[in-house]
């Protein structure tokens, strides 16, 4: 397969996942729509930093980034936390990056319910996170087979949840922070 229709197929793959988020979050009921409705900015300066001490506190990492910015479109924190449970651990596959699917998410509240305004603002996020740091999936990102006990074991023997994870929690907000 050429490299072109590779990418094509990334991208296509992304945007129907970008789609599921958006599925969930608008099945989450409560959903005003509106960009505006984001957090004042004094508490938005704070929102990423939030994140990585609240998935420091044994939360995982789609739950810290969905619980601090969900209320701002009208989600309780605890509805947040239990709408995001599923996609830690790459969706307990390895795949996509728990704090890249709950930023889905968010840019679904923020953007929703039209996908014409919320796939651009998912590839944009990809982009940078990409940028940031090379890849999208849990596994990749740190190197582990985060799809197995035995990875999960390996990374939490290796300290990566207290450190490299946290920092992409942090990441993901701050790219959050920029888009809302």
């Amino acid at each position: 397969m050429n490299k072109e229709k590779q990418q094509e197929l990334i991208s296509r793959r992304d945007l129907l996942k970008g789609s599921l988020c958006l599925g969930v979050c608008l099945a989450a009921g409560n959903i005003s729509g509106e960009a505006g409705a984001a957090a004042d900015a004094k508490t938005a300066a704070g929102r990423p930093e939030a994140a990585r001490k609240h998935f420091l506190k044994s939360t995982n990492c789609s739950q810290a980034i969905l619980e601090n910015y969900a209320p701002a479109y009208g989600i309780s924190p605890e509805a947040a936390g239990r709408l995001a449970t599923g996609f830690a651990g790459g969706m307990t596959t390895g795949h996509e990056c728990g704090a890249v699917t709950a930023a889905y998410m968010v840019l679904g509240l923020a953007y929703g319910p039209k996908e014409r305004k919320v796939f651009p603002k998912v590839e944009a996020f990809n982009k940078e996170f990409k940028a940031r740091h090379g890849e999208l999936g849990c596994s990749q990102l740190l190197g582990i087979d985060m799809s197995t006990r035995k990875g999960m074991k390996e990374a939490d023997s290796k300290g990566l949840f207290k450190t490299r994870c946290p920092h992409l929690v942090k990441s993901a907000g701050e790219i959050l922070e920029e888009m809302i």
